[in-house]
């Protein structure tokens, strides 16, 4: 059953294993186990999903510094945990790991919360429910270093003043997006 059925079912020919494209007609698949398979086809469907967009400078470990993946896998709820990103992914996880028990400050670079093309009245409404639940926020800011110490995650921030401050938190979550999986593809064949 499933999709391996209805493969079956429709004449399709399924390969397991990280394809590139080295023509507009040809694909060469690097097998799971091992071996290479050469498709020569009219089409390419490229369904690859997304990755974690990197935050230059922050290496995730997905441990005390985290990406929305390793949040959702934590062994233990943080006391404190600093987001940076609050758009949708980060809000939504943020939240979580708020009403489990954690401080949550997020860190934004937009004016609002909820990620670019949000309804803004939504968001503010939203921000202000999260608010009351204890959740902390820092509009207008940019994240300009983060970096281990004894206490925790540092992480320095400015606001649009040129203000900067420090916060320290247990975890980090870098949730500033996802962007495309196709940087082995060989799209420019």
């Amino acid at each position: 059953g499933g999709i391996a059925g209805l493969f079956i079912k429709n004449g399709i020919t399924s390969v397991h294993g990280h394809g590139t494209i080295v023509t507009p007609n040809q694909v060469i698949v690097k097998n799971n186990d091992g071996g290479r398979t050469t498709i020569n086809t009219k089409n390419i469907l490229i369904a690859t999903g997304s990755e974690v967009t990197p935050f230059p400078g922050i290496e995730v470990d997905e441990e005390t510094i985290v990406s929305s993946t390793g949040a959702l896998s934590l062994n233990s709820v943080p006391k404190s945990l600093t987001l940076i990103g609050a758009g949708v992914i980060g809000v939504e996880l943020g939240s979580v790991w708020q009403r489990l028990g954690a401080k949550v400050t997020a860190i934004e670079f937009l004016g609002n919360i909820g990620g670019m093309g949000i309804d803004l009245e939504i968001a503010k409404s939203l921000q202000r429910s999260l608010q009351k639940q204890g959740m902390k926020f820092k509009l207008n800011t940019k994240v300009m270093s983060a970096e281990r110490t004894a206490e925790g995650i540092k992480v320095v921030a400015e606001n649009k003043k040129g203000k900067q401050e420090e916060i320290t938190s247990d975890v980090l979550l870098v949730c500033i997006g996802r962007r495309p999986f196709t940087s082995i593809l060989g799209l420019d064949n």
